[in-house]
This record gives structure tokens, sequence and C-alpha cells, in this order.
């Protein structure tokens, strides 16, 4: 054994020495140094996307809700708006048919070659013809607020088949009479009636069912009037004394076993559109102008209706005469009618120039007294 061999210890069997503990490694707090004010510590992004959707979704649902309703209102207005179109489309055909029923009378009694059963006969199927527009009129469903104008014109329409049927009763009455003063008075008696009924249809139909229409705000469509009797004179007891004798073969010739005379007369003549009458004498000053019109006025001065009289109006420029002829178709006795004559292709080279203007009113037949019938005024005409 060397002296070093005392240097090495073997000990197999002692614990070898632990080895010193790891390090634990300590995390610092966070926050700030001692002595400083804590810092915060900033949180997760906030996200506004589930806001906007529900935002969104709740615009939304609102919007589907107001169409709906828009659509529901829209409906009931197109709706409300066809219902009120459709009434006064088919007031508005009855009133034509019935106002054509109107022009068929006048037109009848016009007729000079009528029979007494020939006219009796047709005015049976002119009433029916009334009736069945009654019937179509009870018919109509108006909207709420039109069904008090409705109740009017079927009255309306009623007024005029009782008219009707009166005319035809008072024929039936006199057929086998020759009192024409009573005959007239029976017949213009039933023929107010007649120009009843257009007043009612107009003033308690068509002018509250338009007020109706406007407060509705309906619009495109519009209740039309329904004339009857397009002149009320027809309705006159001389008219119809008139008509009375023609049928019974009392106003042919010049006079009738009641008394009369025939005859027509210029009532008046004017210049339009100033309004001025021409006066025998006087020379006035008409300016020419793209309306430019004569008319002139024609009275019945006789005991009974006259019928095609023709007018006619000369203007004797020098270097062509304008001549126009008109025609009334017929005048009540004691009632005036006019007639206007326009488009007049007038020489420049003489305005200013005095120039004639003739006015003339056919004869009737059996009419003696023709001086009134013609007349001659003094004009210039001005650019």
């Amino acid at each position: 054994m060397s002296e070093h061999d005392d240097d090495i210890d073997f000990d197999f069997f002692s614990d070898p020495e632990p080895a010193p503990p790891k390090r634990r490694l300590v995390r610092r707090p966070s926050g700030p140094p001692p002595g400083e004010p804590p810092r915060r510590t900033p949180g997760p992004t906030p996200t506004v996307t589930p806001f906007l959707r529900l935002v969104s979704l709740i615009a939304f649902a609102v919007a589907v809700v107001l169409i709906f309703v828009f659509a529901v209102r829209s409906c009931q207005t197109s709706g409300r708006n066809k219902a009120y179109t459709n009434y006064v489309n088919d007031a508005n055909r009855i009133g034509a048919d019935s106002q054509g029923i109107g022009k068929q009378l006048t037109d009848l009694l016009s007729n000079s070659n009528l029979t007494e059963k020939s006219l009796e006969d047709k005015l049976k199927g002119l009433i029916d013809q009334q009736d069945l527009d009654i019937e179509n009129a009870k018919k109509l469903t108006p909207p709420g607020p039109l069904r008090e104008a409705q109740a009017r014109m079927v009255e309306a329409l009623q007024l005029r088949r009782n008219g009707l049927n009166g005319m035809l009763a008072a024929f039936q009455k006199t057929a086998n009479k020759r009192d024409s003063v009573q005959a007239g008075r029976l017949l213009s008696d039933q023929a107010r009636r007649l120009v009843a009924s257009d007043v009612v249809w107009d003033d308690l139909f068509v002018y509250p069912a338009r007020a109706v229409l406007k407060k509705q705000k309906v619009s495109g469509v519009a209740p039309l009037s329904s004339v009857f009797l397009a002149d009320p004179d027809f309705s006159s007891r001389s008219s119809m004394t008139v008509f009375w004798q023609r049928l019974h073969g009392v106003s042919t010739g010049g006079t009738s076993t009641a008394g009369g005379t025939h005859g027509t007369q210029i009532s008046y003549v004017k210049v339009y559109p100033s309004g001025k009458q021409l006066v025998a004498g006087e020379i006035p000053t008409i300016k020419i102008v793209p309306n430019l019109n004569f008319e002139v006025g024609v009275l019945n001065g006789g005991n009974f209706m006259e019928q095609n009289i023709a007018v006619t109006l000369v203007i004797n420029q020098p270097s062509s005469p304008i001549k126009k002829t008109e025609t009334i178709a017929q005048i009540f006795n004691g009632d005036t009618k006019a007639v206007s004559f326009r488009n007049f292709n007038l020489d420049v080279g003489f305005f200013g120039q005095v120039v004639k203007v003739k006015v003339d009113v056919a004869p009737v037949a059996g009419e003696t007294f023709r001086t009134n019938n013609t007349a001659t005024y003094e004009v210039r005409f001005s650019l």
C-alpha cells in the first residue's frame, strides 16, 4: 500500500451527497413597482357584432310589419275605389239610357205623321224602357256614403216614368175631344214632371255624389248629368197644345179652329266675342279675331211650333260676298232660338270701308207678315 492509498477513501455503502435543491422561479406579481399607482389591466376588446345583428333584426321586423300594414291599407283603398268606380259607371250608363228615352220622346212628339194609336203604342214602349232603367237602378249596391244619392237617383227615374204614364193617360183622355186648351194643360202638367226629374238628378244625385267622391279621394270617375228634356219649354202649355193640335189635325194650314197665326221674325243680331248688338243706322267697327261670329236670334211670334227655319247671313264684301245659311230645327211659339255663323274668309283689302251685312229668316208655312224677317246693317272691319 502506497502512501497515497490512505488518501483514497472508497465508501461503497454511504449515500451520495444530496444535490442542492433547484431554485424555484417565483413570478413577480404584475403591477406597478412599489410606490406607483396600480395600472389598469386592459380587458379583451369588446365586439359590436351581436348588437348590430340585434338592431338589424328589429329593423327588419319593423319593416315587415310596416310593409304588411301598407299592403293591407293599399288593398282596402284599391277595393274601396273600385266599388265607387263601378257604382258610378253603372249609374252613368242608366242615366245615359234614360236620357236617350227623353230624346226619343221629343222626336216622337215632333213627328207630324203620327196617329193617336201609333203615338200611344210608342209611348207605352218608352214607359217600358224607363221601367227597366228603374229596375236596374234599384239593383245597384252603392258604397255607404252614396246610399242617399242613390235613393234620389231612383226618384228621378220614377218621376220620368210617372210623367210618361201621365202623358199617355192625357192623350187617351182627350183623344175624342176637340178642346186643345184642356189637352195642352193636362199634357203640360205631366211633362213638368220630366223637367223636375232633371233637377232632382242634378241637385240631389250628381252634386252630392261628386262631393262624396271628393271627400273619399276617389278620382278618375264622376257622376254625369242625365237630361230627359233638352228644352224645358217642351213642357209648356202652349207647346203641348201645339203637339195635340197637330196630332189631331187642328193646326194644319195657316189657322186652326182654336184660332192663331204662323210667323217668325229677327229678334237681334250680335257680334261676338264683343257681344255688340247691331242696330240699323249705326256703323260699328268689328275687329277681326279667330273666334269672330255673328249670332242671329229668331223669335217665333206665332201661335204654333215651327220647324226647319232657314236663317241666312250675307257679308257683301267688294271682292266676293260671303253667304252662310243655318237651320233651326224647331221653335216653340213665343220662344227665341239663336244660330251662329263662324269662319269668315274676309278680304283685308276692304278693311276700313263700310260693308253691308244682311240677315234673312225664311218664312214658315202660313206666314203672311214678312217685313220683320229681313234686316240690313252697315259695319267696318279692322285688324
